[in-house]
């Protein structure tokens, strides 16, 4: 069953950013759109959202990180999930990507995809209007996976493909038009469906496969991952995968080090704090964490020390006019 809510008056102009996420990360998805807003000037955007266990209460409570900005809720049920007879693990957070060329709305022809681990310091327009040459997919290389996947073995050995990079798949530009008219997503759902036992990275495995060699590289700094932030990880990756000397739009926290767990550290943790207290869930989040104050001060000397000032300085675009007829 899907519940549609929907929200505010239609944007003009319109930008549409999805995420997928249960109650348990709806603090951070909270905190994900506020910075989404809050580095965009306060843009209206078209958040939809594909949840399940997240009330209508907390619904409310992150829509109010976005002023002016509208929401569609869309809740995911067993239902949703095609009954493949194959399927063992497709799971309904799969469909959080894969169920987009179903359940976002018939007017929806291009739009962002965002994970919930992530911390948005870039203004999202600049995204939307970038050329995706013809592709139906927008995506950034991963840092990790594209020197070993699974077993020894790459990607491309793992499947017998072409030589190719594996690109990460929690920071999507879809042109969803394309994806639609060509029935990209239900080929990866069948093919998760099929194979989800030996698809370690289960939708990101299946979206690769199926765009192999048909997806456009986004700037790096458009999904800053653990592997752009390591020396050594650095060293492994061709200069084209590299952030250098770029200032990251997107951080992503891959891997177990996500800024909320205190026993963990990422550089960039603060960063997500500074996002979550301009939400509702800032006392929710640091009381069952144990986030005290100072613990988050801490945080805020250890980015200081690394990049100090530069968040504040970092120099945006002040017109987005060329916008509205970029998208296709």
């Amino acid at each position: 069953m899907v519940e549609v809510r929907e929200m505010a008056p239609a944007v003009t102009n319109r930008i549409d950013v999805t995420m997928g996420f249960d109650g348990a990360y709806a603090p951070h998805a909270a905190a994900v759109i506020a910075a989404v807003s809050r580095h965009a000037d306060n843009a209206p955007f078209r958040f939809i959202i594909l949840y399940e266990n997240v009330s209508r209460d907390v619904q409310e409570r992150i829509e109010k990180s976005a002023p002016g900005s509208s929401f569609i809720w869309r809740e995911v049920g067993d239902e949703d999930v095609p009954a493949f007879e194959s399927r063992r693990h497709l799971t309904r957070a799969t469909l959080y990507r894969l169920g987009l060329e179903h359940l976002a709305p018939a007017d929806c022809e291009r739009l962002i995809y965002l994970d919930a681990d992530i911390t948005v310091l870039g203004d999202l327009r600049d995204l939307w209007s970038m050329d995706l040459k013809g592709c139906a997919l927008g995506a950034v290389a991963d840092g990790y996976l594209n020197t070993e996947h699974f077993e020894g073995k790459t990607f491309h050995q793992t499947w017998d493909l072409p030589e190719g990079e594996y690109f990460n798949a929690g920071i999507l530009l879809i042109d969803l038009t394309k994806v639609r008219k060509e029935a990209l997503f239900t080929k990866a759902m069948h093919f998760a469906a099929e194979h989800d036992e030996g698809l370690p990275y289960n939708d990101q495995d299946a979206l690769n496969w199926t765009f192999w060699q048909s997806w456009q590289p986004l700037p790096v700094s458009w999904n800053v991952q653990a592997s752009h932030l390591q020396d050594w990880a650095v060293a492994e990756q061709p200069v084209h995968r590299r952030l250098g000397g770029a200032y990251p739009d997107i951080v992503h926290f891959t891997g177990p080090e996500k800024p909320w767990v205190k026993d963990g550290y990422h550089p960039w943790s603060w960063v997500y704090w500074d996002s979550l207290k301009r939400t509702d869930f800032l006392r929710e989040v640091s009381g069952k964490q144990g986030f005290r104050i100072i613990d988050r001060l801490r945080l805020r000397v250890r980015w200081m020390r690394k990049h100090p000032g530069r968040l504040m300085q970092k120099k945006r675009s002040t017109s987005h006019d060329h916008i509205s007829g970029s998208s296709q």
